[in-house]
């Protein structure tokens, strides 16, 4: 059994150029499009290391706590470094590509989720599996519980960006199905459902109502996604992108103004509003209208030398390639440094607490300054510098973390399958009604979970319970750092079992259901 929606469309009917030399070769990626993303990534980072910090409490603990999220300065800026909106709508624009190669090479909806939660998931366990252990550690060390409890809950906030992400990817193939079908009606559906949302919170003053739409903003800002990779190969409308992006800021504009959406951008991402929509357009014309003088400056410029545009355009490749390769690394494992220099500078900060640095000063007030003072000011950029040096040091050595390949992971998922089928049949030989009926449920279970769909379905169901348990719970104790990985790991099995018989069924059987993907997933080097 396979999902097919939609046909792929062929080459030069509305979506996809005719290659120049009539060949039917995969695009290359657009590498404009693959530096916007990791450059999103980069403002999250400075973003939360900008927010993130610590004060020394009356009593000479180290407190926790955000930095500038109230000030006016903030508020104004946000409207400029909230780039979520342009996160996902990036993303929507690479998932049909994606997908329409997929089509294109003869594979399922299933492969497409297998190589996508692979290369989602596993960075997610690795991080939750360590940095649960490290939590543990330094309890055993003496680290006062309120902090870990702290350390927990920041390391898991940055995951809710991937638990909506793996949601969204698995249903791609839908909803490019409902693009191509009625692109127009999709979008008003999602936006209608957006507005009925955020017109139910603002009538019952039910905020909790609001969280309904992480089901449409993000799906919606995907949608425009799609719009925009029908449209990158046509000329560009400028006056229509100007126009368009003046209405949207305009209209956001006005209804912060008349107290519907919060002025502050990161306020409106949780839960997301229709601010984050609004915002989305204006983001989405700012790209259509800068989209080829990017493709440009990435290809070397418009250097007159032969020479420097070559050299020009290998710098650009390399900045790519490694974003492309550690991008969602330095997502990851940024906060567990920003965590950890956050901790040791609380600590130097009470061994010198009391001590003075003269003129008033106090020793304990350099090493960790007053927020906003003109000291902490100056102290940032180091501190930028510092944490991003070492994220993208980290980065780099997690990506080498070992982790099994997909045929061990299926072959692990078989020989389970098979102990437990084993086990139930002895079990059922030396009599047992109780055993006999929680066998045929188990069969029954194993039946649904043939056909590579709802395996599908079921592997993406743990991955984002995997992620939620971190996001929700937290990863301390160690028990809720136990549960998330399993889950993940879990998925992944299922994951990998999407092309390999299951126990009972003929190999001609699984072969005609999932046909073997055309390059295992090999393309797929970044989030998109």
């Amino acid at each position: 059994m396979s999902l097919t929606l939609s046909r792929p469309p062929e080459a030069g009917v509305n979506h996809l150029p005719v290659p120049p030399n009539g060949t039917t070769d995969r695009p290359h990626r657009d590498r404009a499009i693959d530096l916007i993303r990791f450059g999103c990534l980069v403002v999250v980072v400075i973003l939360h290391s900008m927010m993130s910090a610590a004060v020394l409490g009356a009593d000479g603990d180290v407190v926790p706590t955000v930095a500038l999220l109230h000030t006016a300065g903030f508020t104004a800026a946000s409207w400029f470094f909230q780039i979520m909106p342009l996160f996902f709508f990036i993303g929507g624009y690479a998932a049909i590509n994606g997908w329409r190669r997929t089509q294109a090479a003869g594979d399922t909806w299933a492969d497409y989720i297998r190589a996508r939660l692979r290369r989602l998931v596993i960075p997610v366990a690795t991080l939750i599996g360590l940095a649960g252990a490290g939590l543990s550690i330094a309890s055993e060390l003496g680290v006062p519980a309120d902090l870990l409890a702290e350390a927990s809950t920041r390391l898991g906030q940055p995951l809710w960006f991937l638990a909506v992400y793996v949601g969204l990817t698995s249903l791609v193939p839908l909803a490019v199905h409902f693009h191509e079908r009625a692109p127009r009606r999709t979008i008003a559906a999602l936006a209608g459902a957006v507005v009925a949302v955020d017109g139910l919170v603002a009538l019952t003053g039910v905020n909790g109502l609001g969280y309904l739409n992480f089901l449409f903003v993000w799906p919606l800002i995907q949608q425009f996604g799609f719009f925009y990779a029908d449209a990158i190969h046509r000329p560009v409308r400028t006056w229509s992108a100007w126009t368009m992006m003046v209405l949207s800021l305009v209209s956001l504009g006005l209804l912060v103004g008349l107290g519907v959406y919060s002025p502050n951008m990161l306020i409106n991402l949780n839960p997301p509003t229709g601010a984050l929509v609004l915002l989305g357009i204006a983001q989405m014309c700012i790209l259509r209208l800068s989209h080829a003088r990017l493709n440009e400056i990435v290809s070397g410029g418009s250097d007159r030398t032969a020479a420097g545009h070559e050299y020009r355009a290998r710098i650009w490749e390399r900045v790519i390639s490694w974003g492309n390769t550690y991008g969602i690394q330095v997502y990851l494992w940024h906060m567990p440094i920003v965590i950890t220099l956050i901790g040791a500078l609380g600590y130097a900060a009470q061994l010198l607490s009391g001590v003075s640095a003269g003129d008033g000063l106090s020793a304990a007030g350099i090493v960790l300054p007053e927020i906003e003072s003109s000291w902490w000011w100056l102290t940032r950029l180091p501190w930028l510098m510092t944490v991003m040096g070492l994220a993208a040091l980290l980065a780099m050595a997690m990506s080498k973390v070992p982790f099994p390949s997909e045929a061990k992971l299926a072959r692990f998922g078989r020989a389970v399958a098979r102990v437990v089928s084993e086990s139930f049949s002895t079990s059922e030989a030396r009599g047992g009604s109780r055993i006999s009926m929680s066998r045929m449920a188990v069969s029954r279970l194993g039946e649904r979970l043939s056909s590579p769909v709802p395996r599908a379905l079921t592997a993406v169901a743990l991955a984002m319970d995997g992620i939620a348990i971190a996001l929700l719970v937290g990863i301390a104790p160690l028990i809720w750092t136990l549960v998330s990985v399993a889950a993940l790991l879990t998925s992944l099995v299922l994951a990998a079992t999407m092309k390999a018989p299951i126990p009972g069924r003929s190999e001609e059987t699984a072969a005609s259901e999932v046909p073997p993907a055309a390059d295992g997933g090999r393309a797929l080097v970044s989030l998109g």
